[in-house]
C-alpha cells in the first residue's frame, strides 16, 4: 500500500503548485484550495475533503498496541488492538503491520503515525529509554516504520502524540491560549510520562526527553537504586507501587489500583494512598507550571483519567497555596495516543508533498 493509491490523482503527481496548496490544507494554513478542484481532494467549495484518504495511527504502550484508522479530520473509521509483543523488535514492527493491513481493508492509505514509549532524538529519530522495546532500541525509527509500512510515517513519543491528540481534537481545539501557551499531558498509569504541545509544535528538547517528569525528584530517595532505574517520582506513583503502599498500610483488596478505586467501597486505606498520590502529583504540577507555565495540564492514563484523582489533585493545589494551571481529564480518553498519531500522521504527509 503505498501513497500513490489514495485517490483518482495521486498527491505526488500533482503540479507542485497543487502539492503545496494540499500540504497548506493538510496543516490547516490554508483554508481552501480551488486550484484542486477534479483531483478528489478538495469539496466543491475548495476546503480539504476529509474523505479522500485515510490516515493511520498506532500507540505502543507497554502492555498494548491500539491503532486507528480515519479520515483526514480524524474521525474514527475503524479501531484494534492487541498485548504489545514480549519479544519487542521485530514483533512489535509484525504487529503494526497487521493492524495497518487490517484496518484499511483496501481503503486508500497516506500515512501512518505510531508513538513510542521512549525518547527518539529530534534529529535522528533514534529510540532510547525504551526498555519495553528491546530490539528497536539505538536505531532510527522513521526510516524503519517508514520502510516497512511503505508511506510516510512520523514517530514520536507515545505520550508527547497524547498532548498532540488533545490539542487537536480535546480541550486544545480551538484554544488560541492552548496553543500559545501550552497544554501539558500528564499520563499516570503503569508509569509516569508528560508531554506538551502548542498546537502542532511539539516541545522534545535536545535529546527528545522533554516532559520526562517521571525523573523529578519527588516523593523518594533521587540516589536509590530504585529512582535510579525508574525516575524518583514514577518510583512512588506507578501503578504497582501503588497498590504496593496500599497493601503495606494494610489494605485488605486485591486488584489494580484501578480497579480498587472503581469499586465504589469505602476504603480508609486506599484514601490514604489516593491522599499521598495526589500530593505527589501536586508537587509534579507545580514543578512543570514553574518551568514551563502552560495553559492547560490535562490527565490520562489508566490511573491519571480517573475524576476522583483530579479532585484531589486539584485538593493539594489549594492547600499549598500557589498558582497552578487548569486541570482537566482527557476528552479523548485511552485513544488520545492513537489520535494524536493520525496528526501527525498528517502532518508527514504534508511534509512528503513539501519535499516530492
Amino acid at each position: 500500500m503505498t501513497v500513490t493509491e489514495l485517490s483518482p490523482t495521486s498527491p505526488l503527481d500533482l503540479p507542485a503548485e497543487a502539492r503545496h496548496a494540499l500540504a497548506g490544507l493538510l496543516r490547516g494554513t490554508l483554508r481552501s484550495a480551488p486550484l484542486l478542484s477534479g483531483t478528489g481532494w478538495v469539496t466543491a467549495e475548495g476546503a480539504l475533503d476529509p474523505r479522500a484518504c485515510c490516515l493511520f495511527g498506532a500507540d505502543v504502550g507497554g502492555t498494548k498496541v491500539q491503532s486507528v484508522l480515519t479520515d483526514l479530520d480524524g474521525q474514527v473509521l475503524a479501531e484494534t488492538r492487541d498485548a504489545t509483543p514480549e519479544a519487542g523488535g521485530d514483533a512489535v514492527l509484525d504487529v503494526i503491520h497487521g493492524h495497518l493491513q487490517g484496518l484499511s481493508a483496501g481503503r486508500g492509505v497516506g500515512a501512518a503515525g505510531i508513538g513510542l514509549p521512549g525518547a527518539l532524538d529530534p534529529v535522528s529519530g533514534v529510540l532510547d529509554r525504551a526498555p519495553n522495546l528491546r530490539g528497536l532500541d539505538g536505531q532510527p525509527m522513521p526510516a524503519l516504520f517508514s520502510a516497512r509500512l511503505g508511506l510516510p510515517v512520523a514517530v514520536e513519543n507515545d505520550v508527547n502524540l497524547a498532548a498532540l491528540g488533545e490539542s487537536w481534537l480535546g480541550h486544545g481545539a480551538g484554544s488560541s491560549r492552548a496553543r500559545d501557551a501550552g497544554l501539558a499531558f500528564i499520563a499516570l498509569g503503569t508509569g509516569i510520562g508528560m508531554g506538551l504541545a502548542f498546537g502542532d509544535r511539539l516541545l522534545r528538547g535536545a535529546s527528545g526527553a522533554a516532559g520526562e517528569i517521571a525523573c523529578l525528584p519527588i516523593g523518594g530517595d533521587p540516589f536509590s537504586a530504585e529512582a535510579r532505574r525508574l525516575g524518583t517520582l514514577e518510583s512512588v506513583v506507578a501503578g504497582q507501587v501503588l497498590v504496593e503502599d496500599y497493601k503495606a498500610r494494610g489494605g485488605a483488596r486485591d486488584g489494580s489500583l484501578r480497579e480498587l478505586s472503581r469499586a465504589g467501597v469505602a476504603d480508609p486505606v486506599l484514601d490514604e494512598t489516593l491522599g499521598v498520590l495526589a500530593e505527589r502529583l501536586a508537587l509534579a504540577v507545580l514543578s512543570v507550571g514553574a518551568v514551563l507555565d502552560p495553559a492547560l495540564v490535562v490527565f490520562g492514563g489508566g490511573i491519571g483519567s480517573r475524576p476522583e484523582i483530579l479532585a484531589r489533585v486539584g485538593a493539594a493545589l489549594e492547600r499549598l497555596g500557589a498558582p497552578a494551571p487548569e486541570l482537566r481529564i482527557s476528552l479523548l480518553g485511552n485513544r488520545a495516543g492513537a489520535i494524536g498519531a493520525v496528526r501527525a500522521a498528517r502532518l508527514a504527509l504534508a511534509d512528503a508533498l513539501e519535499r516530492a
